[in-house]
């Protein structure tokens, strides 16, 4: 009988002792910016970009969602599914009930020291992630699952670090491709921009017939607004070689080989400025300066006659280096 009682216990003990809790513990470096990082996880709107479970829900229904705030907290919910976070200096205290899913864990924010704005163009930022599990879970996980996984600390990572789920958008960096350039400028009606530009372009068309000069890249534009009500429109051509401008065009010269940052687009005209949005993230991210202001290539040498019109273009941010 004393011997049933001593194994019963024993039992009773090891299953107990297989339900108290744990803490695993990571640290993460992350190439971007501790306040990058930071923005990322003190905003909700943020972690319905970077984790993918959240986003593919949104992209489903938005409707379904619900978010509130407080100040120093926000819960993120979808029917029976809730993700609570409580924000504390550079800590981020997370209960994470989502798609049939219960974890416990923790960030904390921390920047490199080792490194600065002057030393280095995109400092990292360290994550210490701290999860609560039961002992059973972590012995059962080192066989079936990636250590903190349920975290998503590589679902965070692996958005900061890559620039087209970061920006949007795949962002290169390439070259001013000629020296010769021909270009009209004009400030015009902002609801004429688009008329105003095919008079231009038609323009330009003529003076290469008349002065013997061959367009040697596709076509560059430039829609920048003035004021509410005005446009200010440039077209310009590169060119085989240096011609003395006329009436409304001028010859300018390039620095062939300069630095550019770039990305493609196609689409609707006016959706273009999500791809300027993520090219100004990025040189604020890197701390670069613009030489000159952003200018579109048209691919398909085609300028658009309405906002609605479909574009194949490449948008060109200058830099310094």
């Amino acid at each position: 009988m004393k011997k049933k009682v001593i194994l019963l216990s024993l039992l009773v003990i090891v299953f107990a002792a297989c339900f108290i809790p744990i803490a695993q513990q990571k640290i993460t470096s992350i190439k971007a910016p501790f306040l990058n990082v930071y923005t990322q996880l003190s905003d909700p709107v943020n972690w319905e970009k970077w984790r993918p479970d959240l986003k593919e829900k949104v992209l489903a229904d938005s409707t379904q969602i619900s978010v509130q705030k407080a100040p120093s907290s926000f819960t993120i919910k979808r029917k029976q599914q809730e993700l609570n976070v409580i924000m504390n200096e550079f800590s981020f205290i997370i209960d994470d009930a989502w798609d049939s899913k219960v974890s416990n864990y923790t960030y904390i924010v921390i920047p490199d020291k080792r490194t600065s704005v002057l030393s280095e163009k995109l400092p990292k930022t360290f994550i210490i992630v701290n999860e609560k599990i039961s002992l059973i879970s972590y012995l059962i996980g080192k066989f079936t699952t990636i250590p903190l996984s349920d975290t998503h600390i590589a679902d965070l990572k692996n958005f900061m670090e890559t620039d087209s789920l970061r920006y949007g958008c795949r962002i290169f960096k390439t070259k001013v491709p000629e020296n010769n350039l021909i270009e009209i400028k004009k400030e015009v009606l902002a609801k004429n921009k688009f008329t105003e530009a095919a008079k231009m372009l038609a323009a330009m068309q003529q003076f290469l017939k008349t002065h013997d000069v061959k367009q040697v890249q596709p076509l560059i534009a430039q829609f920048l607004p003035k004021s509410k009500d005005s446009t200010q429109v440039n077209i310009g051509f590169y060119i085989d070689k240096e011609v003395k401008g006329e009436k409304d065009v001028n010859f300018v010269r390039m620095p062939k080989g300069g630095p550019l940052y770039a990305a493609k687009f196609k689409g609707k005209f006016a959706e273009r400025q999500k791809v300027y949005g993520g090219l100004h993230q990025y040189f604020i991210d890197h701390l670069y300066q613009s030489a000159i202001l952003p200018f579109e290539t048209y691919l398909d040498n085609k300028l658009p006659a309405s906002d609605t019109d479909r574009v194949n273009i490449q948008i060109n941010f200058s830099a310094y280096f």
